[in-house]
């Protein structure tokens, strides 16, 4: 029903006898895959063969209503959310000269390298980005950006300043502002962004924590604050990306790097990059990447610097609960810790213009917990109309 009732909005969006012109595209991402042994998932995929963790249809309407105003949508269908679709862009945009123009409504962040094309699979030689970098919560916002493009020596440059809010069911991420900058010359390319936000998450269970403990300031006053940092309310997020590439067309080379800095919040910051590397012949494309994300608990254990470890009212009850409690919050911090990466090989085959069958094999290690260690075998298909 929900699907029924997304076509039927997006015909009425574009059924209006202004539209003097409608471009409809469309993609398609159908990817299988599976783990070699049956305690190991990885990515969302497990021993039994599925195409539900990355499949993507799309469907992508733009209407002009006039040579300067124009409407797009897209409503996307994920295999993770059965396949129900939505609306993950709508948007109007107005050119305000040859090489600028202003979009309003839910537009596509502008966080990576490939953000534009996120989900058409056609459009890069993997499967999916490498989810070590890819892997955030909220690709899409509700707000403003600016776009500009411009031509120095023989450089192709452009940048985007944006503003507005983010929001994946429960999360938010308020006040979101940011700028992005990428230039082109020739063979190489260079990109950069910042981008801040205020996040939310709530956690039922992190509030129950920190009410308990927050029982205890008349002994411990400082617990006032640890209660503070251990809850996502409006918490300063900043976001950083630095993507480089070269492509000779025969051969490429491409690495992204992003940082993400949660202040007093219970989120280690984190680092995460790529670099990857692949040939053309012909219509087969062999490629390899190496991925790394890493982030350190100490990050969030300091904030139990200022609170003792255990305390002495001369009630034993209180004092265990106390115990309890502390040992409670080191550990969710020291959850925090993280180190693991991946090496993926692959190859795409080119079909056909628009067609594309693609396989890979990941190795995934967990340097913090080795039995997360897991072997990923995926195949798919990348359409695009």
């Amino acid at each position: 029903m929900k699907t029924k009732l997304a076509l039927l909005s997006l015909a009425g969006l574009f059924a209006a006898p202004t539209f003097a012109e409608i471009q409809i595209n469309g993609f398609a991402n159908l990817i299988g895959g599976m783990t070699l042994d049956d305690d190991e998932a990885v990515y969302g995929y497990d021993s039994d063969f599925t195409f539900n963790p990355a499949s993507v249809f799309g469907l992508q309407v733009r209407g002009d209503v006039s040579d300067k105003l124009s409407a797009t949508a897209q409503l996307v269908g994920r295999g993770s959310e059965d396949y129900d679709a939505s609306f993950e862009w709508a948007y109007m945009t107005y050119a305000l000269s040859s090489n600028s123009s202003i979009s309003a409504g839910r537009v596509r962040l502008p966080l990576f390298k490939y953000s534009a094309s996120l989900d058409v699979g056609y459009s890069y030689h993997w499967l999916t980005p490498p989810d070590s970098v890819y892997g955030v919560l909220i690709n899409n916002m509700d707000g403003v950006r600016y776009d500009y493009t411009n031509y120095y020596g023989d450089w192709e440059y452009g940048f985007q300043v944006f503003g507005g809010r983010g929001e994946n069911g429960d999360i938010d991420a308020e006040k979101l502002v940011g700028v992005s900058f990428e230039a082109t010359r020739d063979w190489f390319s260079v990109r950069s962004i910042y981008a801040h936000t205020e996040f939310t998450s709530p956690n039922e269970d992190l509030t129950t924590l920190t009410d308990a403990i927050s029982n205890f300031s008349a002994v411990v006053p400082t617990v006032t604050s640890l209660s503070n940092n251990f809850l996502l309310e409006e918490d300063s997020t900043g976001f950083f990306e630095l993507a480089l590439a070269i492509d000779k067309y025969d051969w490429f080379v491409g690495a992204e790097y992003t940082h993400i800095n949660l202040k007093d919040a219970p989120i280690a910051a984190d680092d995460a990059w790529y670099i990857t590397a692949g040939m053309r012949f012909g219509k087969f494309t062999p490629h390899i990447t190496y991925e790394h994300k890493e982030s350190d608990a100490n990050d969030v254990l300091e904030y139990l610097d200022d609170v003792p470890s255990t305390i002495n009212t001369g009630d034993a009850v209180t004092d265990a609960t106390w115990a309890t409690l502390y040992q409670t919050f080191t550990a969710i911090a020291a959850a925090q810790d993280e180190d693991r990466s991946a090496v993926t090989a692959g190859l795409r085959y080119d079909v056909e213009p628009g067609f594309a069958v693609k396989g890979e094999v990941t190795w995934y290690t967990d340097e913090v917990n080795d039995a997360n260690d897991a072997t990923l075998l995926r195949v798919g298909v990348n359409y695009t109309f």
